[in-house]
This record gives C-alpha cells, structure tokens and sequence, in this order.
C-alpha cells in the first residue's frame, strides 16, 4: 500500500501523516511549501517514512502524474481552503478551485490510476447551526450558507458519482469541529478553534473572558480525527459512502474551560457580553452531536477523548515545547 495524503502541512493531514508513518505505511505528502521545522520535528523519528512532494490540488495534471508514476494506493484528501467570511467575498473562485475542483482532480486522478480508495474530508459544517441533541445522521438535511459548504456538498456528490462510475471507492469523512496538537494558522487556515483559544490563554496563566461558554459544538480531538481517517481509508468494507467523524456528542465549551482551569490552576476565566470578551460564541457557533454509528460499525473505530479529557491533554502537548504553536 501506497498512502498520497493532500494538504499533508495542515492541522488535520499532518496529524494522518505522522499517524500512518508511525504504523509504518509509506506515505506520499503533498503540499504546497516545503515541511517546516515545527512539523519535521512533530513528525519526528516517522519523518523518515515520508515522502514530500510540493504541489497543489489545483493542476490537475500534476495529480495525474503523481498518483500514476508513484504508484498510489489509496488517496486521504484532506486539502482545503477553509476562508473567513472575508477571504470569501475577495476570492470566490479560488475557493472553488481549491475545495470543489481540486477533489474533481484527485477523483481523476484515482480513476485513471487505477486506485482502490479516496476517502474524502468533509465537514460537518454542511448541516449548519443546530442544537446538540437529536445528534445528526448521515442521511440528515443538510443546510448550506457558504461557499466553503457549497464546496463540500459538490465534493461529497462527485464522490458518489465517481464511485458508481469508476469502480473504486470514494468515501466522504465528514468532519466535526477538531482541535489539538498542530493547530495553527497557515495560508489556507485562518479561524482557530475556540479550545484552541482557551488552551493558549491557560498556558499563559491568564484570566479569559468568554460569551456563550455553555453553546456546544461537536469538538473533537485531532488524535481522533486522525485515527478515525486512516480506519476509513483501510478498512476491508465500508457500507456507506458517508461517514461523520467526530467524538460522540457535542460538547459545551465550557467542559474544556473548567478543565483547563483543574490543570492549570492560575487560569481563570469568566463570563462576559459578547462585546466585552475575548472568546465569543453565538447560537450560530452551536453544531449538533453526530451520530457515529456508522463510522464504530464498519470499522471498529472508538473515540478516546471527551472535550475534558482532549482539552487537558492538548494543554499537556503545548507545555510540553510546543506553546509557540
């Protein structure tokens, strides 16, 4: 087996990476820049099962050629342009390009590669604002308001044709609200996670002012994510072409700030009026739970963190050196 993982430098593919390389796959990361020091040194000792490669998901040709001459196996599509409601307004066709036309290119390039799965990150982001319980299934309503959601809903529907069209599978993960090690801003991200906020504002032992600490979403923790990917991607039979990812159930925030505050006793935080806090979540912020049933059944993958537990161990990791991040 040969593994291409694209966006291979982001926070959700350089978790994959380092996790299929610690097992020993060979890895083919595709990214735009070369790896910096703070993702060679995250990779450590697995670095050395990696191979990089410079490219975007943009030209289709190169994909082509990549997936072809190396003799690509399986594909873990995880390259997006995750845009601020700013970016979307300035550049819409890039956007487009980058998140609805590069899976166009990957889907392509598997077809005539002969590749036997593309598993494929969605968002969960395509069922929109909803309170965290009845949890959301596969086959729920889905509810698009960006271009960004556009994007993943064009993504998911090329996938199902190209697999009733090709012969192999192309599987969408649809991705909840990740958090954890890696997190940061690059080129394609610019929106951190509110646990990502609260995290940095613990390891500094200063008091932070939160509105809407007890609207959930369905956080998750990047090892997770990880994990949850690479079962999708090996597992001997898959009887769906959806599957959510994420931890199970939505969570408040304020389970990782009370946390947080337990494992870091100098840190405080407090409630606030939106316009007087540094941390601020509206009802538009609240993601449903997802059902995950799908997702434990065909491959045996169980979540190891709640947000208490994630958040706790994400302040762990950023003590542990790793605070510029």
């Amino acid at each position: 087996m040969r593994v291409l993982v694209t966006g291979a430098l982001g926070f959700v593919g350089v978790n994959i990476v380092r996790q299929q390389a610690e097992r020993g796959q060979q890895v083919v990361a595709l990214a735009r820049r070369e790896p910096d020091p703070d993702s060679v040194r995250f990779l450590g000792d697995a670095g050395a099962e990696v191979e990089w490669v410079r490219g975007d998901v943009t030209d289709r040709p190169l994909m082509a050629e990549l997936v072809g001459e190396v003799g690509i196996t399986h594909i873990l599509h995880a390259a997006a342009f995750t845009a601020t409601p700013e970016q979307e307004a300035a550049q819409p066709a890039r956007l487009f390009d980058v998140n609805a036309g590069g899976t166009l290119n990957l889907l392509e390039a598997a077809r005539e590669g002969g590749v036997q799965r593309l598993v494929f990150v969605s968002s969960s982001g395509v069922y929109g604002a909803a309170p965290p319980e009845p949890l959301k299934r596969e086959d729920a309503p889905l509810t698009i308001r960006n271009l960004y959601a556009v994007c993943k809903e064009t993504s998911e529907r090329l996938c199902r044709r190209y697999s009733e069209l090709c012969g192999f599978d192309a599987v969408v993960g649809r991705l909840g609200t990740a958090y954890g090690p890696m997190e940061r801003t690059t080129r394609s991200r610019h929106g951190m996670s509110a646990v990502y906020s609260a995290a940095h504002a613990a390891l500094a032992d200063r008091r932070l002012t939160v509105h809407g600490a007890e609207i959930a979403r369905d956080f998750c923790h990047v090892v997770d994510v990880a994990d949850a990917y690479i079962a999708l991607l090996f597992a001997d039979v898959l009887c769906h072409g959806v599957y959510n990812v994420a931890a199970d159930g939505a969570f408040p925030l304020s389970d990782a700030l009370h946390a947080l505050a337990d494992a870091r006793p100098a840190f405080s935080w407090t409630e606030a009026e939106a316009g007087d806090a540094e941390l601020v979540q509206v009802p538009a912020n609240a993601r449903a739970g997802l059902d995950i049933s799908r997702l434990k059944e065909d491959t045996g993958w169980r979540p190891r963190f709640d947000l208490s537990a994630g958040a706790t161990a994400y302040l762990d990791w950023l003590e542990n050196g790793w605070g510029h991040v």
